[in-house]
């Protein structure tokens, strides 16, 4: 199968850069043409001056027109050649991934603060669950895809819904290949709406004011007539009355214009972009997904209104245009006009905006899941029990390891069992495995399919505690962090949603006698409270619990293999305590002891 979506992104990167070549090509040709127009209009004014002819004057004007003519067209196939690139980028991007190299787009390490259960499972950062899957380029489409692994929990009809929308979305790469490519060729800095968001909730002066509705029309139909005639009578006197009253009533607006023009301006670039996403995803076919239906009927009137919100923004950049501000403004009133038009946006879609660049975001997310389901079209999608706090998995790996060096395991969590205590020695897989269990249910809750030949789970949120980290800043011990973390954990749990809780070798900073204690009192916590723990322990005497509470804590154990004074492990889980001890034997192979 990684053949296969190897071969089709080979095959595709082939073709975009023959395409590239071919536009090239022409862009020289394109580029010969426009010379020999320039020539051609160079010749034919040298030969109006030598001698005014119709023919030149008409040789000259059909010259302008081919040179504008080749301006255009050369702009059109440049832009496709950088639409091209951009595609070839993206291709070269998956063929990288697969032979093992890292993805080119942001790996989200801003969003790990260290606290909650993403940073122990390396949900962000570097080679994280986030920067294999994203493929998003704007500010909010990162948000809204660290805010699904964030806050993972969710009902379980919007996981089929979102579920739903992936298996159909992936299905038309060439539609989500255009949307990531014109999203990289508009690509800018990252520029918040929620000043944007503020202004769509302030007072539209020129709307409620009857004088300036009076002259938004009626002074520039004035001036135009003074400048007439002032061409007529040669009194240049009236010239400047039409300067005066111009000026006049820009400057009673000054203020108001300059603030909202300093927010509005500037942001034509992020603006199309934002527009020409939800453009080339309006092309989707949305089969019978209400999610993918929903997302095309407000994409589609979303295009239409960012892209005149572009348009605005783009005329008040050009305000500062020397011809503009000296002749235009004064003599039309431009400043007067574009605040007319940005009002009449506002008070038209103020309500809509912040949900069209949210939607931008989900469509980003959308993009990022669907490649991930295109290249991983061996893995399983989950099922949904109506159980509480159940996970039934075959043969489920980590997603985040190669597929040639994955080894699956087969599990049944939750049900009868609250609690399972897994034992073995350093090296032997627990803490990956209990990622493997954490990581797995992140994306079978985000609707994504999972590394496993069956998966079947209830929704739960998740906590865990398997990556301590002391802080001077805090003044705080890694025994005081931890103890903090474990009580984050309770408290948590307490809320009564079904939980899935995630415990590596607690109290690893105090004596054993105490942290046999603690750990034990710790796990009979847990059994009183509504969640499925998974506890790995180096503390074979935790075992002994499954004798006080029968089929509701279970020991599962990882084993050491030593053969022929070697050490190895086979990562599979088995039900039992561990008996082999790598510690001392690697110790004694290495002259410690």
């Amino acid at each position: 199968m990684t053949s296969d979506i190897a071969s089709y992104y080979s095959k595709k990167l082939a073709d975009s850069i023959k395409k590239q070549k071919k536009l090239k090509n022409k862009l020289v040709l394109g580029s010969t043409f426009r010379l020999l127009f320039f020539i051609l209009i160079l010749f034919s004014i040298y030969h109006l001056f030598q001698r005014f002819q119709i023919g030149w004057l008409l040789f000259l004007v059909m010259s302008l027109i081919g040179f504008l003519g080749m301006i255009s067209w050369y702009v059109n196939i440049k832009n496709r050649e950088k639409y091209e690139i951009q595609l070839s980028f993206l291709f070269q991007n998956e063929l990288n991934q697969i032979d093992g190299a890292p993805n080119s787009f942001d790996d989200g390490k801003n969003f790990d603060d260290g606290m909650g259960f993403w940073s122990d499972l390396d949900l962000f950062g570097k080679g994280s669950l986030y920067h294999t899957i994203n493929r998003t380029l704007t500010q909010y489409g990162q948000a809204v895809l660290a805010e699904q692994f964030k806050v993972n929990y969710t009902s379980k009809n919007d996981i089929i819904d979102q579920q739903e929308a992936i298996k159909i979305y992936s299905k038309q790469m060439a539609v989500i290949e255009a949307v990531i490519a014109t999203s990289l060729l508009l690509k800018t800095d990252y520029i918040s709406f929620d000043p944007v968001f503020k202004w769509l909730n302030s007072n539209n002066i020129l709307h409620k004011s009857k004088w300036a509705k009076f002259i938004r029309y009626s002074l520039p139909v004035f001036n135009v007539s003074l400048i007439t005639v002032a061409l007529i009578t040669g009194n240049n006197s009236l010239l400047g009355i039409v300067f005066v009253l111009g000026w006049v009533q820009i400057g009673i607006y000054a203020k108001y214009f300059q603030s909202d023009f300093n927010l509005l301006g500037k942001k034509e670039t992020i603006l199309n972009q934002y527009a020409q996403i939800l453009l080339q995803f309006e092309k989707i076919n949305p089969g019978k997904s209400k999610l993918l239906i929903s997302f095309q009927q407000t994409a589609q009137q979303a295009h239409l209104a960012i892209n005149e919100l572009s348009k605005i923004s783009s005329r008040i950049d050009q305000r500062l245009n020397i011809f503009l501000i000296t002749i235009i403004n004064p003599v039309f009133l431009y400043d007067l006009q574009n605040m007319f038009a940005l009002e009449k946006w506002k008070i038209k879609y103020c309500d809509q905006l912040e949900k069209w660049v949210q939607l931008v975001g989900e469509i980003e997310k959308l993009n990022s899941f669907a490649v991930y389901a295109f290249n991983n079209q061996e893995n399983t999608y989950p099922e949904i029990l109506d159980s509480a706090m159940e996970i039934q998995a075959t043969h489920l790996s980590h997603p985040l390891i190669s597929k040639e060096n994955r080894v699956a395991n087969s599990i049944i969590i939750g049900g009868s069992n609250k609690v399972l205590l897994i034992t073995g020695s350093n090296m032997s897989g627990k803490t990956t495995f209990l990622r493997t269990i954490g990581v797995n249910l992140v994306l079978a809750q985000s609707g994504l399919s999972v590394p496993a030949s069956s998966f079947l789970f209830s929704p739960m949120q998740i906590f865990s505690s398997i990556r301590i980290s002391d802080s001077l800043q805090e003044n705080t011990s890694y025994f005081m962090a931890e103890l903090k973390k474990l009580s984050s954990i309770k408290n948590g749990v307490k809320n009564g949603i079904a939980s899935l809780v995630l415990i590596d070798e607690i109290l690893r900073g105090t004596n054993s006698e105490d942290k046999y204690f603690g750990s034990a009192q710790f796990v009979k916590e847990m059994l009183a409270l509504n969640c499925v723990t998974l506890f790995a322990t180096h503390d074979l005497k935790l075992s002994e619990l499954e004798q006080d509470y029968p089929n509701i804590v279970v020991n599962y154990c990882f084993e050491s293999i030593i053969e022929n004074n070697e050490l190895s492990f086979s990562y599979k889980i088995q039900r039992g305590v561990a008996k082999n001890r790598n510690a001392s034997f690697l110790m004694k192979k290495m002259g410690i002891i």
